[in-house]
């Protein structure tokens, strides 16, 4: 069910501890899709019908949403990394600055076949993309032609388009997060091959089958793909800043007499 909606980037964010059924009705989260186009495999998740169309129980979202985010908070404490994939239109720019906002990974293009399961090619290709913007950045690099120029400019905007959001990998995720598991279901297939968590936003229409975490939703509204994807970032946010608190002091004291530096003894 799509919803048509004008939303702002400077809309409020909410945090999980300000979320509760209210703000799921108010994101549009409940919305499911019509009876006729449900997944008989989501029927867990359905709380009733109004007017043809399912709406989902958000009460569980809301108890799936908490759960996600420890995890999530967790995953993220002991370093690892989550890859934030949405490549429907609703999705894009809210994922990019949910990413971009927790330092994330991100695809919101298109997903490349083989970008988990043959990663080392993959890698290459951002490699290749870094190695090409750093010729176009570096002043003192030997200027080319204006015909090569605009042949590297096409090759720079030709890779980007697949992995802007995917610069700065040197190894594969530890978990991948997912709007519309419909659309990405190669995606999913590749983590699922890999023993990597999947995490999904799944409407009334989708099959949950291989989504590790499944938070039942409307993944046509951005609000509901806003308020999801916001909390998931500061959950990511959250553990990174724990990583931080947790690393140890310098073991060096100061000698306050001499005012330099004394090595403490072990």
């Amino acid at each position: 069910m799509t919803i048509s909606e004008n939303i702002t980037n400077d809309e409020k964010t909410l945090k999980l501890t300000e979320i509760g059924v209210k703000e799921l009705l108010d994101a549009g989260i409940h919305f499911g899709h019509e009876k006729t186009k449900w997944n008989p495999k989501m029927k867990t998740y359905i709380h009733s019908s109004r007017k043809g169309i399912h709406i989902i129980d958000i009460t569980q979202t809301l108890t799936i949403l908490n759960t996600v985010c420890k995890y999530v908070k967790n995953l993220s404490a002991k370093g690892g990394t989550i890859l934030m994939l949405g490549t429907k239109k609703q999705s894009q720019l809210t994922i990019k600055s949910a990413a971009e906002k927790s330092k994330s990974q991100y695809v919101i293009s298109r997903w490349l076949g083989g970008t988990l399961t043959n990663f080392d090619t993959i890698f290459k290709r951002i490699k290749h993309l870094n190695e090409l913007e750093n010729q176009q950045n570096n002043e003192q690099s030997t200027i080319p032609t204006k015909k090569e120029q605009t042949q590297i400019n096409k090759k720079i905007n030709r890779l980007n388009k697949f992995f802007e959001g995917l610069k700065k990998t040197n190894k594969i995720p530890d978990c991948l997060y997912v709007i519309d598991v419909k659309k990405e279901k190669i995606a999913i297939n590749e983590a699922n091959i890999l023993n990597i968590p999947v995490i999904g936003l799944v409407d009334s229409d989708s099959d949950p089958t291989g989504i590790d975490y499944i938070i039942p939703g409307n993944d046509d509204s951005i609000r509901s793909i806003k308020l999801i994807s916001n909390v998931i970032a500061d959950a990511i946010i959250e553990g990174k800043t724990l990583v931080q608190k947790a690393k140890p002091k310098s073991n060096v004291a100061i000698n306050k007499s001499s005012g330099k530096p004394k090595e403490n003894k072990v």
